[in-house]
Order: C-alpha cells, then structure tokens, then sequence
C-alpha cells in the first residue's frame, strides 16, 4: 500500500539529494571496460562481450583494421593482451589495440560528494566527517560511507516507490467492497475510514484527483453521502470538497449523471437537526464541500439555485454553531446570497474568535440588510466591540474600519 510518509521521503530525497556522477569514465585510444552504471559519451566505438556483459569503449577512429573477429582476439582483449597480427584474425589487423594494463577501480570525487551534501539543509542533513580533524584517508573513507548509505537508501526508496494509479485503483476497490453491504462490519467501517483518510490526502493533487475520476472512483465517493455512518460521512464530503476544490475544470463532475453530486450534498441540507440528515458534527466538512463546489462554477451556482439550495442552506445556517455559522456566513457572501444578515450577525454575537467577526462583517458589508434584519445587525456590531479592546492595534483599527463600512451601508 502506498503511503503518504514514503511519499514525503522519497519526494524529499528526489529533490534534496539530486544524483551526481562522482565517477567519470574517461575515453582514450586504447580498449576500457565501462564501468556499470555509466552513461556511454558520445563518439566512441563500444563493443559488449556477449559472455560476460562487459562493454569496451575507445575514442573512435576509422578504417576497418580494428575489427575483432575471433574468440582469440576476444580473450586477449579480455586478458589485456589483444594485438591484431596473427591468432586468426584478419589479415592486416594492427596491433595499436592493445590494453597495455588493467584500468584500476574509479575514484571517487570526494570533494564533489562534500559539496553536494553541502546543499542540504543542515536540519536534515547528516553528520558530515572534520576534514580538519582527520587524515586524507580517514576522511575520505567516512564521506564513501556516507555516499554509500545515501545511495542504498535511495535505491530502497525507488525499489518501493509504486504507481499512484495502481495505488488510486486498489484504494477504490477497497472502497467499493467495503461500502457495499447495507449493514458494514465493524471492521468494514475501520477500514473505510483508514482508506477515506488517505484517499483524502492524495486527492489535494490535481493530478491525482483526475485520475480518481478517469478510474471510476467519483460515483463510488459520492454514493458514500448517503452512509449512515456519520465518521464515513465527514470523510466522503472531506473528499468530495478537496477533488473539486476551485477547479474548474472538474465542474463538469458535477453536473453530470442529473448533477448526482450536487444534489447529493444540497440533500445533507433538508430537514432535522443540525441543517439535515448531517448533523452538528458534519457541517463543517458539509460546508466545505459545498463551497468546493459553488465557488467560481457558475453553471453549478446556478444549478444550485435551480434546486432551491439557498432556500435550503439559509434554513440550515439558521441552526448552524460555531465553525460551520462562520463558514456559511462566508459562503454566503461569496456567492451572493439574500437573507443571511441576521445569521452573520450570530457570528459577532456568539463567537470570540477575531477572525470570525472579520469574515462576518466582511459578509455583511455585501448583503443588503434592512429593516428589522439592520437593527439586528447593529445591536450585534455595538456588542461585539467592546470584545476587541486586547486586539492588536493595527489589527483592530482594519476591523473597526470594516465595521464602520458595514454600518453606513445599513443608511
């Protein structure tokens, strides 16, 4: 199973330990092995030794009196001792292919290796040796260690890295089964939500929520809005809200299938306590789905309003608490909808969140609020400010300004 925590490891390594050659191989006129791994530069005649897999390389030159044609010119490359005049090959061949000697094991660039690790925030990075303190060979025997532990910690990161489709796909199948029965196991139910939780973290990624989509897992999440579980529940909309969030693109997601999504979420706003079938626990990620959804779609705006969603939301906002008030009372002013004056004025009344009453007001001064709904927000604004007299100055002063606007649009 893919998890976030290899992500974020692997992810970090990929950008805060980039890959540097410490080894170059350097071509010249006479026959090299090539040490494994490295890159053949270009310009060069390369040749493999089908038995042991080992590839030869030698700057090029032209003229066909370097072909090696035999099994005995083979095991005299191999063994360094190939010169062309005899053993079977072809006539004329010059001995000026001889590997005089072994090439001994590459060296490392340790300084090379040093700056690199410099690159790393020194937070993360690890203990690097005092060069000051130790030998030449003490010190660039520890920076070998060093470079040998990063790259087999690397490689175990690569070797586990897997696909985010694959991983997208088994995480909707376990969705799918584990949803299916009328009556879920307990076990069912944990394992639901283990998999919503992750779904949830991956699905802030664009990309990755297109695939969501392109794999079939959109109806699977929205048939979760109607669970009974209310932990499930919370998560589904968790979901829905981060796919879609100010995108788009993925409006069409919406709309389609008879806008099966949005009247999936406008329905969690009918009826019982708490604005519906959701309750107090849920209307926050309630709103936030909702809000993914409307904000800056205007075809699923008006879809909404074609379903009597703001007749509905208002109802519900009228018994919303704390977060979930504030949030729809922002919603609301986003959107432009009528009657949420007094709601918003709640906002200045009950909460002793600053920031609440920033957002409030900065919803009132959008609404037209007359009449009866304009004393209630008066009465609200006089009470309210006498809870910002430890606010900082500053700060105070831009609400106090926001206020005052409010305020005169009452006029």
């Amino acid at each position: 199973m893919f998890k976030r925590g290899l992500l974020v490891a692997f992810t970090f390594l990929a950008i805060t330990l980039p890959l540097v050659a410490a080894v170059e191989f350097e071509a010249t006129g006479e026959w090299q092995v090539l040490p494994d791994g490295d890159s053949v530069p270009a310009g060069l005649h390369v040749r493999v030794d089908m038995t042991t897999g080992q590839r030869w390389a030698k700057l090029a030159s032209s003229g066909d009196d370097e072909l090696i044609t035999t099994q005995e010119q083979v095991e005299a490359m191999r063994s360094g001792n190939y010169g062309g005049g005899g053993g079977g090959g072809k006539p004329g061949t010059s001995s000026s292919l001889i590997v005089t000697e072994p090439k001994p094991p590459p060296t490392f660039d340790y300084d090379l290796m040093y700056r690199t690790y410099l690159r790393i925030p020194s937070a993360v990075r690890p203990p690097l040796p005092d060069r000051d303190a130790l030998s030449d060979e003490d010190w660039e025997a520890a920076m070998k260690q060093i470079w040998e532990d990063r790259q087999k910690t690397l490689k175990e990161a690569m070797d586990n890295i897997v696909d985010v489709p694959d991983v997208l796909q088994e995480m909707i199948n376990k969705i799918a089964n584990s949803s299916s029965p009328l009556t879920p196991t307990p076990t069912q139910v944990e394992d639901l939500i283990f998999e919503l939780g992750e779904l949830e973290y991956l699905l802030s990624d664009l990309d990755v929520a297109r695939d969501f989509y392109i794999l079939g897992g959109w109806p699977i999440l929205i048939n979760l809005l109607s669970h009974s579980d209310p932990s499930i529940l919370d998560l589904a909309l968790h979901c829905v809200g981060t796919a879609v969030k100010n995108a788009g693109e993925f409006e069409d997601w919406m709309l389609e299938n008879d806008a099966m999504a949005l009247r999936s979420v406008v329905a969690l706003l009918d009826g019982g306590d708490g604005g519906g079938s959701v309750g107090n626990n849920n209307n926050n990620k309630l709103i936030y789905a909702l809000g993914s959804m409307l904000r800056g779609n205007a075809d699923v705006l008006n879809k909404f309003r074609e379903l009597g969603g703001p007749e509905k939301l208002l109802k519900a906002g009228r018994t919303f608490e704390g977060k979930a008030l504030t949030k729809a009372c922002a919603l609301a002013g986003d959107i432009e909808l009528e009657g949420w004056c007094v709601p918003c004025s709640r906002v200045l009344l009950i909460s002793e969140s600053m920031g609440d009453h920033e957002t409030a007001l900065k919803s009132l001064r959008s609404f037209k609020c007359r009449d009866v709904e304009g004393t209630k927000v008066r009465g609200a604004l006089k009470g309210v400010q006498k809870k910002w007299g430890k606010m900082d100055k500053e700060w105070r002063q831009e609400v106090e300004a926001l206020a005052q606007s409010v305020i005169e649009s009452l006029k």
